[in-house]
């Protein structure tokens, strides 16, 4: 009787574990949007939308090349905020691309609003704005933020 029981207890275990990978994980709320159009050396801009998560400090970016695919190229990772450098600063949010090397820096700016930097971790010295604008949240605003926009 016994070797009968095994193969139930493994079917059992088989559906129990298939039912547990198909559910919906829990909506991660946003902690702050940012959007702009950002310049582009082969066409006329970048819609990039940049969605920071918290616990866990996640984020989405998404960027959309102007006059191309209109499907947008989508990071996805974990994000830091670095401490300031100086008096001035108000610190900086990296965010991780694979291999957890560093994807993009921006410097935080009184206003809210965040400054894409180099990829030496400095400003960009260029008459072109490279500033993403924080947008307001909704009360509920979840994984789903931005979608349909």
């Amino acid at each position: 009787m016994r070797p009968a029981l095994l193969p139930l207890i493994l079917t059992a275990t088989v559906l129990f574990a298939g039912c547990a990978a198909t559910q919906d994980p829990a909506p991660r709320h946003a902690y702050g949007v940012w959007q702009s159009v950002l310049p582009c050396a082969d066409c006329p801009g970048i819609d990039t939308r940049l969605t920071l998560y918290r616990h866990p400090d996640t984020y989405r970016l998404e960027e959309t090349y102007q006059e191309r695919d209109p499907a947008p190229v989508v990071h996805e990772g974990s994000w830091a905020l670095l401490p300031p450098q100086d008096p001035m600063d108000l610190g900086r949010v990296q965010l991780e691309g694979a291999n957890e090397r560093p994807l993009r820096s921006f410097r935080r700016l009184p206003d809210g609003n965040l400054e894409m930097l180099g990829r030496d971790g400095e400003a960009i010295h260029s008459p072109l704005n490279y500033t993403l604008t924080r947008k307001r949240l909704s009360e509920g605003d979840a994984d789903h933020v931005g979608e349909g926009e």
